[in-house]
This record gives C-alpha cells, sequence and structure tokens, in this order.
C-alpha cells in the first residue's frame, strides 16, 4: 500500500512489526530507519536517451534513490550510475565496461578504480592487470608501491624481472644487486617504467604513474559528474520529459 512502513536502510517491509525496536533484518533503530512508501526522499538522477545502440540507449544516467528504487543502476553505451555497465561506464560503487571507472571498484578492460579495477590497464588502489598500476599492483607488468608480476617495478617488487627498494625474483635490480639482464630490459622499457634509478633509489615510474592515474581519474570524474547533472533532469527512467 502507499502508506505501508519499510525500513529506509535495507528495504525490508515492517507492516506487523510491533514487539521490536529494531529493524529484524538489518538491525537498525526503528527511530532512524522507519519510513512510510510515499514520504519524500532525496531523489537522485534519471535520463535514457531516446536513442539506442545494439538495443542499449546512448546515455542512461541513474544516480541515487529515486521512486521506489535505493540504488541507481544504469545501463548503456555511455552509462553513469551507482552501478554502471556500459562501453564506457562511470560508477560511484561499481563500473563495467570496455572504459570503466569506478569510485569503489571498477572492471573492464581500461579499468580506473578509487579502491580496485581489474582488466587490462588497470589504475586503482589495488589494480589488477595485464598493466596495472597503483598502491598494490598485480599483473604481467605492475608498477606500484608494492607490485607483483612477471615484470615488477615498486617501492617493494617481486617478479621474473623486480626492480625496486627491497625485490625479489630471477632479475633484480636493487638497492644491493643490479642484475645485469635485469638491468638490460628496464632500460629497454624505460620510455614505459621511466629511466633506471640510482642505485638507492626509488624507481621514478611509480611516481610517473602515479600522477598520471590520479589526474585520469579526476578529470574523466569531473567531465562525467557534469554531464550527469546536465541530463539528468531533462527524462525520467523510462525516457519520458519530467518536470
Amino acid at each position: 500500500m502507499a502508506r505501508d512502513p519499510y525500513c529506509s536502510n535495507c528495504g525490508y517491509s515492517l507492516i506487523g512489526l510491533t514487539d521490536s525496536s529494531k529493524c529484524p533484518e538489518c538491525g537498525k533503530p526503528l527511530v532512524e530507519v522507519l519510513i512510510r512508501r510515499g514520504d519524500a526522499l532525496p531523489q537522485g538522477k534519471r535520463y535514457k536517451s531516446a536513442l539506442t545502440i545494439f538495443g542499449l540507449p546512448l546515455v542512461h544516467i541513474a544516480v541515487g534513490p529515486y521512486e521506489d528504487e535505493r540504488r541507481g543502476r544504469a545501463r548503456g553505451i555511455i552509462a553513469i550510475g551507482d552501478v554502471a555497465t556500459g562501453f564506457l561506464a562511470i560508477g560511484t560503487a561499481l563500473a563495467t565496461g570496455i572504459i570503466a571507472i569506478g569510485g569503489g571498484a571498477a572492471v573492464g578492460i581500461v579499468a580506473l578504480g578509487g579502491g580496485a579495477a581489474i582488466g587490462l590497464l588497470t589504475v586503482a588502489s589495488l589494480a589488477i592487470g595485464g598493466l596495472a598500476f597503483g598502491g598494490a599492483a598485480i599483473g604481467g607488468i605492475a608498477i606500484g608501491g608494492g607490485a607483483a608480476g612477471y615484470i615488477a617495478v615498486g617501492g617493494g617488487a617481486v617478479g621474473q624481472y623486480a626492480n625496486g627498494g627491497g625485490v625479489a625474483g630471477t632479475h633484480v635490480v636493487g638497492p644491493m644487486v643490479r642484475d645485469p639482464a635485469a638491468v638490460a630490459l628496464f632500460n629497454r622499457l624505460a620510455w614505459l617504467l621511466g629511466p633506471m634509478p640510482p642505485p638507492r633509489g626509488i624507481p621514478l615510474a611509480i611516481l610517473g604513474w602515479a600522477l598520471a592515474g590520479a589526474i585520469a581519474v579526476a578529470a574523466a570524474t569531473a567531465l562525467l559528474v557534469l554531464l550527469g547533472y546536465l541530463l539528468g533532469g531533462r527524462r525520467d527512467a523510462h525516457g519520458r520529459e519530467s518536470p
């Protein structure tokens, strides 16, 4: 019914609940979470373009609570939402797509995540991928504060070829050792990994890629937040014009 009580935290129906001061589902106090359907809630943004490609809207935006939805789930060629799936996906919590940018986590061919990212090319606090850059990085080529991979560059690095302040591997470059095979490989990859550091220095690739990754994430997020703001109020989730 329109005025039925429910928990604003988990959505559990509280109809008939008389002998408890907490939500039976999530345990939150009723004085904090009790709400009735039809009560005013902060409204998020919904927009779905009329143009579709491969059966998907060109742009789908679903951010924040809206009517009975507690979280926005966007799915489109360009998808922007709390949870987003698309060719270009921007999610405040989770993004999955060809190019995925997630405030929490991202999964994609190119994945940029505030928390974690999994993909072919990844930048995140925890990055896992073919080419991974992160505070902690795991991949074929891994660059990070801590890195593990076939080729690893980091403050601490573990790999077949490892370059870092603390290193372990078959061919390593570190404060106490400079394996000729490792030196040759890292010199060949200087265009990607940065120039070889001095014997007791920090690999310059860590600083360079960390800065580049932070700029890329910030710029992409700002651009798409602006896009969501400009388009969010024009149509509802079904593509109808909203007031």
